[in-house]
């Protein structure tokens, strides 16, 4: 317009229009181009428009993706790192656990007394059942809630298989009492376990069942069992549920087992020929109080026996008991404190069971045990800070936890454990809704170091129990060393032997 000042005001106004529409346009393309620049949306092979700014922007866009792969890097090595560190806190760990282990191997109180009479039956197998062994892996613990025992399964099938042979007792007509039975007719002596009143708690009827079990082979006379009594009471609570679907394959299991005959009312008694001058009965007070005379390695073999036989049929959940009620998980304890995954079959850790036996009564029998034994007359039943500490620091165990289990009658022993700077941050309760006698039973049971007391049934229960699974590591009878700490005074023999524990072996 400048140039040509004569130019018609309508031809001005058009060439105006397109110089403003195309400084628009390119505005807006240079606006789009460095958006999708800042974006990294351009293809690299785009050529950017010429401008003084080039050089500097690409230099910008070129630190952001330096800075960005930096920081990945950095990340991926934080994570390298974080899982190195958590290898080598695990490997700690393991190592530890090995060397503890190690200490308790080292340290076992098992006397091979003991070996030879939990080993005695597998020694009076024929040579058949010999030959059959050895084509079968007898190495293979046998697990209870995931944790392995110290024994071979198959060894523990023959110790079954021994007591499923036609020599249950009273059923042999040349050994039998009953002196009119023949080859062709069953015994007609039974002594009959019924009645749904038993003497004391859970551990004396335990100990009354063992011992029908040890009278019946004594006096070779057949053992029976009603389904509504005492015995089947306390025992389906925690072994051998019954299968509702398979009742009567769970009826003869249960009798081969034992070595007994189940009835379920005087019906069945008659017509297996039982007649009333034929039957015996003892209460559970006559159970508890019998004595066996059978020598000490013999009737330890039989009883670990009994036992092993008890501990394969341990109850998980499935199943009814005699009161047709769903039984409970007897790992439900070792689930709740240590959780239900894989680590619980390594987890290390000690158990102390807590029992006041009812104030005085409990300091009477303790001290009627340790005149026979050596031990303590009231260490066990105080289990004072000092007392549990020189049991398991030689042990190297005051690093890994400790479970708590109690009858709820003394909480002082909790509180003065709790308070203790070495005992205190271990401890483990059992929550209260895993709480129960079965699963405290199995998780003494499985324990490395089991703490009891002798003058407890229950103690005694879970020791005898630790024993036939190949456990040491039983501390109940331990006297003063003279230097402030404790040593045992009566080896893991004595729980089963009638001179110390008298009627509770």
């Amino acid at each position: 317009t400048i140039q040509n000042p004569h130019l018609h005001p309508t031809v001005m106004v058009t060439k105006l229009q397109k110089g403003v529409a195309i400084a628009v346009l390119t505005s807006v393309a240079s606006i789009a181009y460095y958006i999708l620049s800042y974006q990294n949306l351009l293809p690299d092979e785009l050529e950017p428009p010429s401008s003084p700014l080039t050089p500097q922007r690409n230099e910008i866009r070129a630190l952001t993706v330096l800075d960005g792969r930096i920081e990945a890097y950095v990340r991926r090595q934080q994570k390298i790192a974080l899982r190195r560190q958590q290898s080598a806190i695990a490997s700690a760990k393991k190592r530890e656990r090995r060397e503890t282990l190690r200490k308790l191997d080292r340290k076992n109180h098992l006397p091979k007394f003991i070996d030879r009479a939990l080993n005695l039956r597998q020694q009076q197998l024929s040579p058949d059942e010999q030959r059959l062994q050895l084509t079968h892996d007898v190495s293979a613990p046998q697990t209870i809630c995931g944790r392995p025992t110290a024994i071979g399964t198959l060894q523990d099938f023959n110790l079954l298989r021994q007591s499923q042979k036609p020599t249950c007792p009273g059923t042999n007509p040349q050994t039998s009492n009953n002196v009119n039975s023949d080859e062709n007719n069953p015994p007609k002596s039974l002594l009959l376990l019924d009645g749904g009143k038993a003497r004391g708690r859970t551990g004396n009827n335990l100990v009354e069942f063992l011992h029908a079990l040890q009278y019946s082979r004594d006096h070779d006379i057949r053992l029976g069992v009603m389904t509504g009594s005492w015995a089947m009471r306390v025992l389906l609570k925690m072994w051998m549920a019954i299968d509702l679907e398979n009742e009567e394959e769970w009826v003869a299991r249960f009798e081969e087992a034992f070595c007994l005959k189940i009835f379920r009312n005087e019906e069945e008694l008659v017509a297996a020929g039982y007649t009333r001058d034929k039957i015996s009965r003892m209460d559970t007070k006559e159970l508890f109080w019998y004595v066996s005379s059978e020598p000490l390695e013999e009737y330890m073999s039989s009883q670990a026996e009994d036992l092993r036989v008890l501990w394969r049929g341990y109850n998980t959940g499935m199943g009814v008991d005699s009161s047709g009620e769903v039984v409970n998980d007897m790992c439900s304890g070792i689930n709740a404190v240590f959780g239900n995954g894989e680590d619980k079959s390594e987890v290390v850790y000690s158990v102390i069971h807590s029992r006041s036996l009812e104030g005085e009564p409990g300091y009477r029998l303790l001290s009627n045990v340790s005149k026979h034994s050596g031990c303590d007359p009231v260490a066990a039943l105080e289990m004072r800070p000092e007392y549990i500490k020189s049991i398991l620091k030689p042990l190297g165990m005051l690093q890994h936890p400790i479970v708590f289990i109690t009858d709820g009658q003394s909480f002082e022993v909790l509180q003065r454990l709790l308070t203790d700077p070495d005992i205190g941050p271990l401890i483990r309760l059992v929550p209260e809704e895993a709480s129960w006698i079965g699963g405290d039973m199995t998780l003494g049971l499985m324990s490395n170091v089991f703490i009891g007391n002798p003058a407890s049934t229950f103690s005694g229960f879970i020791a005898k129990s630790r024993v036939a699974m190949g456990f040491g590591h039983n501390y109940l009878f331990m006297s003063k060393d003279g230097k402030g700490g404790y040593r045992p005074s009566c080896g893991d023999v004595c729980i089963f032997n009638s001179k110390v524990m008298g009627v509770m072996s």
